[in-house]
């Protein structure tokens, strides 16, 4: 499934869709300032499975965490 959210005017449905996908376990593809990055709720164990198996990545590797605050930490 594609879902787009725009910066400038973002559709509330959108956000839903997507978060609904994330509660289930799914990824998610979303743009930085270089690459796109692959994202799952950090709690998913569903979730961050599929980004190892989609990354072809060992498990013993770690996988970086974006948090937005010290307090996520």
């Amino acid at each position: 499934m594609l879902v787009r959210i725009y910066e400038e005017n973002p559709n509330p449905k959108a956000i839903r869709e997507v978060v609904d996908c994330l509660r289930k376990g799914g990824v998610i593809i979303y743009p930085t300032d270089t690459v796109y990055g692959i994202g799952a709720l950090l709690k998913s164990k569903k979730g961050v499975k599929k980004i190892y198996d989609l990354k072809s990545r060992e498990s013993k590797k770690p996988l970086a965490v974006l948090c937005a605050n010290i307090e996520q930490v």
